[in-house]
């Protein structure tokens, strides 16, 4: 899962310079989790600033105690990222996520399982909060469609997915095994429609009329959300 730099016991002052040293070690494509107790936005602004286009940021935990978040260093560096790349990035993520919460669901170890499944919650609605309040505004005004377009799906299939992931958080807490495999493998069904639709139809599109110069502001944003 790769290295864990807590901070929380250093200076203040030498946080950021140790921060920067352990993302400029990394071999492309890894990542490590870093550990803070206040939330790191000045960092990530930092990293916008200093490192555009050549990291993934990923909240993992956000208080009130504890916030931890991925920062990965991108295999394929560049400030032209497109909008397909950085959601479907995340759809992968959150894959991986599930995958490992629907082991640790099998196998009855409910912390885990748990924790890991707030994660992927933490995760997807932030997801689904890029998507709603920052992509498809957007996308809406360049095409006028709204009422009928494919956001309009998107939203809908959104809120059935938000109460599925109430239902398994409950039944995970309440290690209900059986109810929180059920609704597990009804929400994957509903993702993998749902994220290809995304990932082969408003993605691209999104990206064929937004200029570079928007793509690059959205995911911005979206890294801030």
């Amino acid at each position: 899962m790769g290295k864990i730099l807590d901070v929380r016991e250093m200076v203040p002052k030498d946080r950021h310079s140790k921060i920067f040293e352990t993302f400029n070690a990394l071999d492309p494509g890894t990542s490590f989790v870093l550990v803070n107790d206040h939330e790191p936005k000045p960092l990530l602004y930092q990293f916008q600033a200093e490192h555009d286009g050549e990291f993934d940021w990923w909240p993992l935990e956000q208080g009130p105690q504890v916030w931890r978040v991925r920062i990965s260093k991108r295999e394929a560096a560049g400030a032209d990222r497109t909008i397909t790349d950085y959601l479907q990035t995340d759809h992968r993520r959150l894959d991986g996520i599930m995958e490992r919460f629907q082991d640790a669901l099998r196998g009855e170890r409910w912390e885990e399982a748990l924790s890991g499944f707030k994660e992927f919650v933490l995760g997807l609605r932030k997801h689904i909060r890029i998507e709603e309040e920052i992509l498809f505004p957007v996308f809406e005004e360049k095409t006028g469609m709204i009422d009928a377009g494919p956001t309009f799906v998107m939203k809908m299939e959104h809120k059935e997915i938000n109460e599925l992931l109430d239902r398994i958080l409950a039944a995970t807490a309440g290690h209900d095994g059986k109810t929180a495999s059920e609704a597990a493998g009804a929400l994957i069904s509903i993702l993998m429609d749902h994220n290809m639709k995304e990932e082969h139809i408003l993605y691209p599109e999104s990206d064929a009329f937004i200029t570079d110069a928007e793509r690059a502001q959205i995911i911005k944003k979206a890294q801030a959300a």
